[in-house]
């Protein structure tokens, strides 16, 4: 895939695009892409776009995910607690032993 290195790039614009990206939970690079697919093709509709670079903007479907999300954290609060044995060992250890067994 080619590459593109943009010099002398105001400051003022960059930050521009790197809140917008922020805001739309993108990659620098891909708000770039989308950005840049917009002015070089202002017909291509949002959704025609790949799934990756589109517009997070729509209330219904933020407020969908965050439904999603609540589910799936009650459903995980209503989950019985676990029983560890008191000999089963600590984080620390297995990660301790995991990196001497390399």
């Amino acid at each position: 895939m080619p590459a593109l290195q943009v010099r002398d790039l105001p400051q003022d614009l960059y930050d521009k695009l790197k809140a917008r990206a922020e805001r739309e939970h993108r990659s620098l690079a891909q708000e770039t892409i989308v950005a840049i697919e917009r002015h070089v093709d202002p017909a291509t509709r949002p959704d025609e776009m790949p799934a990756r670079f589109r517009l997070v903007d729509e209330e219904a479907e933020r407020q969908a995910r965050i439904a999603r999300r609540r589910r799936v954290l009650e459903e995980i609060a209503a989950m019985p607690p676990s029983i560890v044995p008191d000999d089963f060992p600590s984080a620390a250890e297995l990660i301790r032993e995991d990196r001497e067994a390399r």
